[in-house]
């Protein structure tokens, strides 16, 4: 008998088979979420994976997923985020299907591939907490769910992008809902704020948090020369030397499309580079002249990013060769060998993505006209929170495509509301007919 979780009008299905079906779908999710790092034979690692896997806290990004992955990975290592990715994803998916009552669930796991939302959950990285989080927060409001909002801001809280994004959640859900979706959302960032306070006073309690670095980071890679003024302000002469290497930098027909030229900066000038003197002392005065200097030519710089994230050309920066240390079975993975750099797989990717696109599109066309009000509102959440976290990194970091890639799987729920959800909303409706 085929998989399915759709009867026939006027059919009953039993509370527990339906609770069966449902468990035997997130093992599934579960697995083809692992597969990418099984077929690797080692989890993907990017530059800062270090920093989440659980093997320490660093001061740069949150120190709350370590912290959080830190049991697990005494007992697994590396593949202790791959797999808590993976079970939080599949949740989330879960939720999703129960929540809207979806018909035919296991058209999730094709659009989930083509998502390449295996890809990050596969990863020693955040990315792939983004997903389940803005579904959290929907049920959240949803179902007047505490529980979900807090596991909501604790996801959140594991990247910096976490509360602009939220904030921005509060505001297009009062809209849509009215101020009822406010209490639960405030509960996500509450949770959200006081997880990375608490970590952030026990561990580096002298260490500001780089929330200006980014931002400036972002303005001098566009116009360098602004690291030049602020040099001739403060006199603080390694400026002067960052700004020659960011100019040397994007006259190189190698890296002249990045975005990223800080990090080049830390590592090539390393200690004398020093990042809390720069977020203390130089990043905001960067940012207060950067937001009046040469503005149109930074909005097109803006714009030609966010719109570069749905071209072709697809990215990822699993490289073979790394800078940080990684567990000796990493020589043997896939990765060492350079099949994420590899032109085949990039091709491959992208066409995947682009079939995704198209996917979308008909699922969407399909599913609209006999779609529910409510499935509509909520349909606009998750798609004006995808387009809001692409305007926020083509406004703040740009490339590369791991960014606009973990919202991709929220574009596939976005679709499957409208297009397999049941009409009525009642996630067991069937048992009531």
């Amino acid at each position: 008998m085929a998989f399915t979780m759709a009867t026939a009008p006027g059919a009953k299905r039993s509370p527990g088979t339906y609770g069966w079906q449902l468990a035997l779908l997130g093992i599934a999710l579960t697995l083809a979420f692992l597969m990418p790092a099984l077929i690797n034979r080692f989890p993907l690692v990017m530059e800062d994976s270090i920093g989440y896997s659980g093997q320490g806290v660093g001061w740069i990004r949150s120190k709350v997923p370590p912290i959080l992955i830190f049991p697990l990975y005494r007992v697994m290592g590396y593949w202790a985020l791959p797999l808590f990715n993976a079970v939080v994803n599949a949740a989330a998916w879960l939720v999703l299907i129960y929540g809207f009552h979806m018909r035919k669930p296991w058209l999730i796991l094709p659009f989930a591939a083509a998502a390449l939302q295996p890809i990050y959950t596969s990863a020693v990285l955040v990315d792939a907490w983004f997903f389940p989080a803005v579904v959290f927060l929907v049920f959240s409001v949803k179902w007047s769910s505490p529980f979900l909002g807090l596991a909501a801001g604790l996801l959140l809280a594991g990247h910096g992008s976490g509360l602009p994004l939220a904030i921005t959640f509060i505001l297009i859900a009062a809209f849509l809902f009215g101020l009822k979706a406010i209490r639960l959302t405030l509960l996500a960032i509450i949770m959200m704020v006081s997880a990375n306070a608490f970590v952030n006073s026990k561990y580096f309690p002298d260490s500001p948090p780089m929330s200006k670095t980014f931002l400036a980071a972002r303005l001098f890679s566009v116009h360098p020369e602004l690291l030049r003024h602020e040099c001739d302000r403060s006199g603080k002469q390694v400026l002067c030397e960052a700004a020659v290497l960011v100019e040397d930098l994007k006259q190189n027909p190698e890296t002249a499309g990045r975005r990223d030229y800080f990090w080049d900066l830390a590592r090539i000038l390393k200690e004398r580079f020093d990042l809390m003197d720069f977020e203390r002392n130089h990043a905001k005065a960067i940012i207060l002249e950067g937001m009046t200097y040469r503005p149109f030519v930074t909005a097109l710089v803006v714009a030609q990013d966010f719109f570069s994230f749905f071209g072709p050309g697809t990215k990822l920066d699993f490289n073979a060769v790394l800078s940080e240390p990684m567990p000796p079975a990493y020589d043997s993975s896939l990765q060492a060998q350079g099949l994420w750099q590899d032109n085949k797989t990039r091709t491959l990717l992208t066409v995947l993505r682009f079939v995704f696109y198209a996917a979308c599109i008909a699922a969407i066309a399909l599913g609209w006209r006999n779609s529910t009000e409510d499935m509509r509102k909520w349909f606009f959440v998750i798609v004006l929170m995808c387009l809001a976290n692409d305007a926020l990194f083509a406004l703040l970091s740009g490339p590369p495509d791991r960014y606009h890639h973990r919202i991709l799987p929220l574009y596939a729920a976005a679709s499957c509301v409208l297009w397999l959800s049941a009409r009525n909303n009642s996630p067991l409706a069937e048992q009531k007919s």
